[in-house]
């Protein structure tokens, strides 16, 4: 029960500040060029890359 008057007492205040509003736009930005801006320091494909990406999970 403490713990959730806690998560609920820290969610408004992030609620309230536009701390969530943040979060919530920041981070899903930031992934959507994350293949992109790595790609750069990425090794160079071998020759078995392609075989791990075609194997079935």
């Amino acid at each position: 029960m403490r713990r959730l008057l806690l998560s609920a007492l820290l969610l408004s205040a992030l609620a309230g500040c536009g701390g969530m509003n943040r979060a919530v736009t920041v981070l899903p930005n930031t992934l959507d060029n994350l293949a992109a801006d790595t790609e750069p320091l990425r090794t160079p494909r071998q020759p078995g890359d392609d075989a791990l990406a075609a194997r079935p999970r």
